[in-house]
């Protein structure tokens, strides 16, 4: 995700927030209001070492390309046969926080690593997406909410669920909303056997 694309997947992430808690929020306290993991694994069937790509089969004979960027450390070790251990994890938290607290704004931040050299290839990354928006309405009879984004933007949600209707009457305007997206990736590389 690139930080241009946090402002439109703000709407995304914050129907997401609002709609798939599955307990009664304390909006004054972050809280993670969706969290997935997923884990892959498969074997290296072809290295295309001048176009950086290989072709991986998963567990269920699926195949896929996946293109190994330059960071990608000790490209040259792959082989066919490698076997590939993926887990991504992502999650979206997000809290009310007082008129005047703080500034809108919209935040990218990334982490990782990558193996060592001469190591076998592998590492982990993750980006943390932070997008505070202001509430300029909150209609507890429509059920809606509106919000501003950092760029002057304004999108109005739909609050579903019974349990965030309620608390949608403690949100006043003028409050921020501070909407939070982490993903991550974790790959591990183990030769054939």
């Amino acid at each position: 995700m690139q930080l241009n694309r946090i402002c439109s997947a703000l709407a995304i992430a914050t129907a997401l927030s609002l709609s798939a808690c599955s307990s009664s929020p304390d909006l004054s306290t972050p809280y993670t209001v969706s969290s997935d993991q997923e884990s892959a694994e498969g074997s290296i069937i072809h290295v295309d070492k001048t176009n950086r790509m290989i072709t991986i089969r998963g567990a269920q004979g699926d195949e896929y390309d996946v293109y190994a960027a330059d960071e990608v450390r000790n490209f040259d070790q792959l082989q066919v046969g490698d076997r590939i251990a993926l887990t991504y994890t992502s999650a979206i938290a997000v809290d009310i926080q007082p008129a005047g607290s703080g500034e809108l704004a919209a935040t990218l931040e990334d982490d990782g690593n990558t193996a060592e050299a001469g190591a076998k290839p592998g590492g982990s990354a993750s980006e943390t997406a932070t997008v505070v928006t202001e509430v300029t309405a909150v209609d507890t009879s429509a059920n809606t909410i509106s919000l501003k984004g950092p760029r002057g933007n304004e999108v109005t949600l739909d609050v579903a669920r019974e349990d965030l209707r309620a608390a949608l009457r403690k949100v006043k305007v003028g409050d921020l909303l501070r909407v939070t997206y982490s993903e991550a990736v974790a790959v591990n590389i183990t030769p054939r056997p």
